[in-house]
């Protein structure tokens, strides 16, 4: 599944085991592994790691 975000692709491979987040990044670990995204602002890492949560049914 995708996130895209400012003309940005984020794909995440779902389930997701485990989250971190730190000021603007997020650390996220997924079916092929870990992954780290760094965001410009802290709203929009806020807004990726809602939809990780909401997405990780």
């Amino acid at each position: 599944m995708s996130y895209k975000m400012n003309g940005h692709e984020i794909t995440v491979n779902f389930p997701v085991a485990s989250i971190s987040l730190n000021k603007s990044s997020i650390a996220f670990t997924d079916s092929l592994g870990k992954n780290k995204q760094t965001f410009s602002k802290r709203v929009e890492a806020l807004q990726f790691m809602k939809w990780l949560l909401s997405s990780n049914k």
